[in-house]
């Protein structure tokens, strides 16, 4: 299938999930970003997206995986150049520390404009038991030398 409706994207990944995920499901957040900076965004059941260390407000659907017609509607938002675009994993705002508290959607967005390494190493200091994953774009002013050095991806694996 091809397609540039990122609802579309979860509705084909839907339909080869069902039946496979053993009672499990998957959440997934698909963005279609233009080179303007226009976003669609569709989310099945994932942690929404921040623009500036700001929740964007993306309806969510259910997870992938659990019924067979998945209807996700899709939002739609700009980026301005320089606006920082973080995505992450429930592994970050699912972390516990020793006595049992969330890391949360607050301490995630109060560090949502550091890098992803940081804030992956933030979540794990905090107390890791889910993977993680963040990754974090910025849009570029137009005429812009693109940047020639990557930040390290900020992704951990769950302990066993």
């Amino acid at each position: 299938e091809s397609t540039a409706s990122p609802s579309a994207v979860l509705a084909a990944i839907n339909r080869r999930l069902l039946g496979r995920s053993s009672g499990g499901f998957t959440t997934c957040l698909v963005l279609h970003i233009d080179p303007d900076g226009a976003v669609i965004a569709a989310n099945a059941g994932h942690i929404p997206p921040f623009v500036n260390g700001k929740e964007m407000p993306v309806e969510s659907g259910l997870p992938l995986g659990l019924v067979k017609d998945c209807k996700c509607s899709e939002t739609a938002f700009q980026l301005e150049p320089e606006d920082r675009l973080t995505l992450m994993t429930d592994g970050v705002v699912e972390a516990r520390n020793p006595q049992g508290d969330l890391f949360g959607f607050e301490r995630a967005a109060a560090i949502a404009e550091s890098s992803a390494h940081a804030i992956a190493e933030a979540a794990k200091a905090f107390g890791q038991e889910d993977d993680i994953a963040v990754l974090c774009l910025i849009r570029q002013t137009a005429g812009k030398e693109p940047v020639t050095q990557i930040e390290p991806a900020g992704w951990s694996q769950a302990s066993a």
